[in-house]
């Protein structure tokens, strides 16, 4: 955290107490004149007396009993009032934000302009972010023309693992493709401190889109589309080299209107791990602006204790006192 940042934070838990000084500073000010001696003698010694025949008291030197309490006052009162400038950690914070999949199985999903299959290469994807992910807790849901809870939040990737392995095109009830299904189970799996739901997929109706507005509303739930397969031009290019395919496109204008719907994030299904990687660092991203809100402020004024301490042991001293 830089220092701008720590100036722009600074603030007091309990600014109350500042309201101390008052009455600190009128008796600060009645004692410091009372201890003038030459204020005191003045209207009965003549002036040109006065230097000679008033001896200054103690009260004049810096290091006395009025003037340390001029410095322990206010730094007890600092204290008390709870300087606060940083987060701490939250009492309810997992490792890492929780992570909702929804994985489309519709009969699209079995296209094989992706090798081996649109449904393959989506199971190999999650694994790889569950591995990347560690011990971080993630469920899974399927749609088609329904949704579906598969595994409720686990923190065991290999549990993902043994899940993800049974799904399979068409083995949901109805088919069809509709994603705003899982929406009342994401809902009910991300309620306790939200997270990001992310849907594994080919394509959205119309219909989908508008009913992933509501998802405006919640910034605590992040919503990313991967989508996956080819999109028609590039199952064009392919047939100009000879590759012939009969696979329905990608709808990625649709899966891009879904992430645009519920202000989130689209990301295209990549050769390599890029998309593994961006997908990764906007779960951490959207963990750290959520995890940043619900996180306690840090009571700064221990950082004082010691200090007044210190200072407060000179009352220990023979002699060292201050009436009030």
């Amino acid at each position: 955290m830089t220092d701008l940042s720590l100036i722009s934070n600074l603030h007091f838990l309990r600014p109350g107490w500042f309201l101390l000084l008052i009455p600190f500073a009128v008796i600060t000010f009645i004692l410091w004149r009372s201890g003038d001696q030459g204020r005191q003698w003045k209207a009965v010694i003549a002036p040109h007396l006065l230097p000679r025949m008033v001896v200054p008291g103690n009260q004049r030197q810096l290091l006395s009993p009025l003037w340390v309490s001029v410095l322990v006052i206010p730094m007890l009162v600092m204290a008390l009032a709870g300087p606060s400038w940083t987060r701490g950690e939250s009492p309810f914070a997992v490792d890492e934000a929780s992570l909702v999949i929804a994985f489309d199985l519709s009969e699209s999903m079995g296209e094989r302009d992706l090798q081996p299959d649109r449904l393959q290469r989506g199971r190999s994807k999650i694994l790889e972010l569950a591995r990347v992910r560690g011990d971080a807790y993630s469920a899974l849901v399927a749609y088609a023309g329904s949704g579906h809870t598969v595994l409720p939040l686990s923190n065991d990737a290999n549990v993902l693992l043994h899940y993800l392995d049974a799904l399979q095109v068409g083995m949901l009830p109805r088919r069809g493709k509709a994603p705003e299904t899982i929406l009342p189970m994401a809902r009910n799996l991300l309620r306790e401190g939200g997270g990001t739901l992310l849907i594994v997929g080919d394509g959205a109706p119309a219909p989908s889109i508008e009913a992933f507005r509501a998802l405006r509303d919640e910034p605590e739930i992040q919503v990313i589309v991967w989508g996956m397969g080819k999109t028609r031009e590039e199952l064009d290019r392919d047939a100009a080299r000879g590759l012939k395919s009969s696979a329905q496109p990608l709808q990625e204008s649709a899966l891009m209107a879904l992430a645009d719907a519920a202000d989130g994030v689209y990301q295209r299904v990549s050769i390599d791990d890029a998309d593994v990687r961006q997908i990764l660092r906007q779960i951490d991203r959207h963990y750290e602006l959520s995890e940043d809100s619900s996180r306690p402020w840090v009571d700064g004024g221990y950082y004082f204790v010691g200090p007044v301490a210190l200072l407060f042991l000179l009352w220990f001293r023979k002699g060292w006192a201050l009436r009030w």
